[in-house]
């Protein structure tokens, strides 16, 4: 028995590839998909052949092959255009595992210091630690308002790196007091927002001897904290020799809840 030659609608084939219509008109007027018959009643009907090719366009266009090279691959396909086109898929594979490996790196960092911080225990304890330099992406500005640091570093970390949100790093973030507000109790009144970097940058936080201290819960009461501070501070003769810098460990891109929020206060000490 002889075999029938099977056709597909532009409904069928938009249904089974989940690709719109509009795509596969825009294909055909462009040469790339022609279907194989078109009736008097304007329906398109494509051969199993055509939905080989169809599968073929998607993969190249995932990998980011452009409309023109694909058109060409298919029209002239060779043994030696063949293994070329390979050659660029497992180039683009390869590029696709090391970027999912460096993801899941990030992801497993961010894991790591959300376990950390669930168990840590020494809040509201001002402690003496030697820091390393480190880079910084920062803007300065005048700052206040939760929502205008939040936003700040958002537009901040959307130059550093386009695909990721907070979620997704382990980069960490922060603000910075001036010290001459500090002393005066402006503790809400921010000069500069920053991401910690792991490449160089042109900016950095100065190596040294720092007083470090962890509080948990809302921003609100942050001036409680630093008080505390300073009276720690007077009493074992220390003095700030720089700005104060705020670090967001635990923060409102991971909870929700505000009584979860991790923050390290650090400030760079000399002695009185």
């Amino acid at each position: 028995m002889k075999n029938l030659k099977k056709f597909y609608k532009i409904g069928d084939v938009s249904k089974i590839y989940n690709i719109s219509t509009d795509i596969l008109r825009y294909y055909e007027k462009i040469g790339l998909l022609i279907p194989d018959s078109r009736k008097e009643n304007g329906y398109r009907y494509y051969s199993e052949k055509q939905l080989w090719k169809l599968s073929n366009i998607r993969n190249l266009r995932k990998l980011g092959v452009g409309l023109k090279e694909i058109t060409e691959f298919l029209e002239t396909r060779s043994i030696t255009k063949t293994e070329k086109m390979i050659d660029f898929q497992l180039e683009k594979i390869d590029k696709t595992i090391e970027q999912l490996l460096l993801l899941k790196s990030e992801l497993e960092n961010k894991k790591n210091n959300i376990i950390y911080f669930k168990n840590f225990k020494d809040y509201e304890k001002p402690m003496i630690k030697e820091l390393d330099e480190r880079y910084i992406y920062l803007t300065q500005g005048i700052f206040k308002e939760e929502s205008e640091i939040n936003l700040e570093l958002k537009r901040l970390k959307d130059k550093v790196e386009e695909e990721n949100d907070f979620l997704f790093t382990e980069s960490e973030i922060g603000t910075i007091i001036s010290q001459e507000d500090w002393e005066i109790g402006k503790y809400n009144d921010y000069s500069g927002t920053f991401i910690i970097s792991k490449d160089k940058t042109n900016t950095t936080l100065e190596k040294g001897i720092y007083l470090t201290y962890f509080f948990k819960g809302d921003y609100k009461n942050i001036d409680e904290h630093y008080e505390k501070i300073k009276i720690y501070m007077d009493r074992n003769k220390y003095k700030a020799k720089g700005n104060i810098i705020e670090l967001y460990h635990i923060e409102i891109h991971i909870t929700e809840n505000k009584n979860e929020y991790v923050t390290e206060i650090q400030i760079p000490l000399a002695k009185l």
